[in-house]
């Protein structure tokens, strides 16, 4: 690999984790408002190191069960390692599914991994799941009732994957116009 390969693959890296700890922690109510800096950091290094380290693991596709598995134990590894820093003492299930969903997300975009098999359940997309609409993200902490949105999900996206359709829903839905989509005198 080249020096400018080398940066380009961390640069990618840091855009993927950005993007993912961006879309957990905006929202999510993630830190233990009293946390410090450092035990902030902290967790963000951890939860790094743990997404990269899971993502080797998905250079294959998985099955639905050992994903399970993966965010239960990123939530509860997190949550042991850094109580201090997060609010609740916790790393919640669906914090944990949605940095790991996410971070996946932009493996897969950027072309690294082939499509998981889940993709990041957050309000916009729990809207679009019927049945779903009021669970909130940021409060779920069971794994059997993020299975149920699993399950919920796969009805509503009636045969195509989670991720192509969550990304397909995005794309069309939530999108603004690109420059040029618009026809000439269109407002």
């Amino acid at each position: 690999m080249s020096q400018s390969d080398s940066h380009k693959e961390n640069f990618l890296a840091n855009v993927g984790f950005g993007i993912a700890l961006a879309g957990t922690a905006q929202r999510g109510k993630l830190y233990r408002p009293e946390s410090t800096p450092d035990e902030r950091q902290r967790f963000r290094l951890t939860l790094r190191t743990a997404l990269e380290n899971l993502a080797q693991e998905y250079r294959v596709p998985i099955t639905d069960d050992r994903h399970f598995v993966n965010i239960n134990d990123l939530a509860d590894r997190l949550s042991q390692r850094h109580r201090a820093a997060l609010n609740g003492d916790r790393f919640r299930i669906g914090s944990a599914q949605k940095a790991l969903n996410l971070y996946l997300k932009m493996l897969w975009c950027f072309d690294r991994i082939p499509t998981p098999p889940h993709c990041p359940f957050d309000s916009i997309v729990l809207s679009l799941v019927p049945g779903c609409k009021r669970i909130k993200w940021t409060q779920l902490d069971s794994l059997e009732d993020y299975k149920h949105i699993v399950h919920l999900a796969r009805v509503a996206a009636n045969g195509v994957s989670l991720s192509e359709w969550e990304l397909r829903v995005f794309t069309e839905t939530l999108s603004p116009p690109r420059a040029g989509s618009l026809p000439i005198g269109a407002t």
